[in-house]
């Protein structure tokens, strides 16, 4: 019997506005709607929707024509595509960055939360409805027009929002305390989504609307408003000064690799080179062995660094430069990633010559007001970790074993002091069984950072930790449950044990928020207990996508060929390429052919992130590659698939095989050591 036909891949999202035009053009004719009342949807947008197709992006493109055009360019839009984050994270291999950058609605695990990454429409990056959905509210139906005005988040905007992923950074915190921030009384939407007056929806008047531009570090003109910047000379130094002039945050702000670096050459007067010096200003990189709390040379709001270097020629000329780069290091004349601010040329003579070194500035020790490690874990906070007193110098490590050290020792996982945490995490490893409490606490804290090393201890306390797991799976908070779900998973628990976890993740597959069904799907593959496979296959037909795909790995891992064809029907019904790579791959894992030809078709996809995923995937299933390499040249990778099509036309279903089993903690540490 020869394959099915291969399912179309859909069109990349940025192309999608494109396929609205015909909406477009029907909202345009509603241009006489009052302006008091939102207008109905377009015709065509206005027959039931399912959950999936309501709340893309591209679904509010309809109405919201500007606002989506704007979307797609700015820095949430882009946040999967964009080449620094790629850079800066290893492709997302990088702890578990594609959180923010690809998130599932903020409101559904609750705002200040760090949220969970979606597994499908990735290029659209942030999606209108991770920040705009509602929780709880059912999209299946949704129709917009007047119903837009009950279905979507209602603190969407607010410091506490922008504050679930921005908070990872310390940007909020710096707010809090910045002259130029809330101490000003603004907000980050005064200067990120500055108001223009438009129709918030097509058919309604003007009105003062919130741009969706998010002006940062990509905006020249928005850097420009940050900084004031002098270059001079003193006696026989070049002062340069750069004063964070109107950041309500530190300047630079943000990932550790934005920097602004002050470029200073003195030249004698025949033209040669005779001193040179560079300031760095930026988070540090931080040191693997020390204790001490870093010093950062980002600028407050409102202050300044200066940048001395000594002149030692009696005359000559200063060039004087300033870069903003959004990655470090980074070279100078980099195209989309640094950005020349400043160049000045100053002459002088008559200079008595200085044999001083040069003065790079220094950030202050840490002065931001002490907090407690129980407000560094409140969700609803903005601190980033637990600051110590103001002019402490180096992290203390508790060394006795009551509640508060236990605390203040979980407290350290979230410090920007790798040398710390090392030692915290050993001391939290021997205090074992005492420990444990507090570990299935922090499964709950809004940080993935001190989540995931709270894991990684519980897992490696073992079976002290077992019971206290399984009954966190009952517990009342999201995070707690689903967090604990995986490290009961990756902890395979034996006899009785494993009967309750497998019932009680059975009956997890019933609850009604998604993600309590995608984790227990999770789960119940990692468990490998073949009994559990009857009652995943009815999440194949789940309105979430991401539930069906970890319904579908689910029934691969344990080998239930019973679900092939509802997985294939699964296949036919998938839009999103993601969907379609996975459920081809665990039909494939499973004996059927049916996926094969998206995973092929998907291997010609524009986008090089997802197109080795689907290599990836193809490969594991199929042991061919014909010298497919992913990040060739496009005419390389087509000569290529044409001999994989071959191959698969010639040797069809015989080569299909079970995927290799990859030991996760073994796969870690090669990388590790590979770094």
């Amino acid at each position: 019997m020869l394959p099915p036909a291969p399912l179309p891949v859909p069109a990349k999202p940025r192309r999608a506005l494109v396929a609205l035009l015909p909406l477009l053009a029907v909202a345009c004719a509603r241009v006489q709607a009052a302006p008091e009342e939102p207008p109905a949807a377009p015709a065509a947008a206005a027959t039931a929707l399912d959950a999936e197709a309501a709340t893309s992006s591209r679904a509010c493109a309809a109405c919201h024509p500007a606002i989506y055009a704007e979307h797609m360019a700015n820095t949430h839009g882009l946040a999967f595509v964009d080449e620094e984050a790629r850079l800066a994270t290893r492709d997302f291999k990088r702890e578990n960055c594609v959180r923010c950058h690809t998130p599932r609605p903020i409101a559904e695990t609750g705002l200040g939360m760090v949220p969970i990454e979606r597994r499908h429409d990735l290029e659209e990056g942030n999606t209108c409805m991770s920040c705009h959905a509602r929780t709880g509210y059912d999209y299946g139906h949704f129709r917009g027009g007047a119903e837009c005005r009950v279905a979507f988040e209602e603190n969407v905007g607010t410091v506490e929002s922008c504050a679930t992923c921005h908070r990872i950074a310390g940007t909020p915190e710096q707010w809090e305390h910045a002259m130029k921030g809330k101490r000003a009384g603004s907000q980050c939407v005064d200067c990120h989504m500055p108001l223009v007056e438009r129709p918030v929806a097509v058919g309604m008047a003007p009105r003062p609307v919130r741009a969706h531009v998010f002006p940062a570090s990509r905006s020249e003109s928005q850097l420009r408003r940050a900084y004031r910047y002098r270059a001079r000379i003193e006696g026989n130094e070049v002062v340069v000064t750069i004063t964070n002039a109107g950041a309500g945050h530190n300047f630079p702000t943000g990932s550790i690799q934005r920097a602004l670096e002050s470029d200073v050459t003195i030249r004698d007067a025949q033209g040669n080179e005779v001193a040179s010096s560079r300031a760095v200003l930026k988070v540090p990189y931080l040191s693997a062995t020390g204790l001490a709390l870093p010093r950062s040379a980002q600028i407050p709001s409102a202050q300044s660094r200066e940048h001395r270097v000594p002149i030692p020629t009696a005359s000559g000329t200063v060039e004087c430069r300033l870069f903003f780069k959004r990655y470090y290091p980074i070279e100078d004349g980099h195209p989309t990633l640094s950005r020349r601010l400043e160049c000045q040329s100053i002459p002088f003579s008559g200079i008595s010559p200085s044999t001083h070194v040069a003065l790079v500035p220094l950030g202050a020790p840490p002065g931001l007001p002490e907090v407690s490690p129980a407000e560094a874990a409140r969700p609803d906070g903005l601190a980033k970790y637990a600051q110590l007193p103001p002019g402490t110098p180096s992290v203390a490590i508790p060394e006795g074993d009551a509640p508060e050290d236990i605390e203040r020792l979980v407290a350290i996982l979230e410090f920007p002091v790798p040398g710390a945490r090392v030692i915290a995490r050993r001391r939290l490893a021997e205090l074992g069984t005492k420990a444990v409490p507090a570990l299935v606490e922090a499964l709950g804290h809004w940080s993935d950072e001190t989540r995931d090393q709270s894991m990684e201890l519980l897992l490696e306390i073992g079976d002290p930790a077992t019971a206290p797991l399984v009954k966190a799976l009952a517990d009342d908070r999201l995070y707690v449950r689903y967090h604990a779900r995986m490290v009961l998973a990756r902890m395979h628990p034996g006899g009785d044990v494993r009967a309750e976890v497998r019932e009680t993740l059975v009956r997890d597959l019933a609850r009604p928020h998604p993600l309590d069904r995608r984790s227990a799907a999770d789960a119940l593959g990692g468990l490998g207990d073949p009994a559990a496979a009857p009652a995943l296959r009815p999440l194949l037909e789940d309105p979430d996508r991401d539930v069906v795909a970890s319904a579908a790995q689910a029934l691969g891992r344990l080998d239930d060929r019973a679900s092939v064809p509802a997985m294939e029907a699964a296949l036919r019904r998938a839009t999103f390429v993601e969907s379609r790579r996975d459920l081809a791959a665990a039909l494939a894992t499973l004996g059927s052919a049916a996926g094969v030809p998206a995973l092929l078709e998907g291997l010609d996809y524009p986008d090089d992130l997802i197109r080795k995923s689907i290599f990836d995937a193809f490969f594991e299933v199929t042991g061919l590659h014909e010298s497919y390499d992913p990040d060739a040249p496009r005419l390389t990778r087509l000569e290529a698939l044409a001999r994989l099509q071959s191959a698969w036309a010639r040797e069809g279903a015989s080569c299909l095989r079970r995927p290799p089993t990859v030991d996760p903690e073994a796969d870690e540490r090669a990388w590790r050591m590979v770094e």
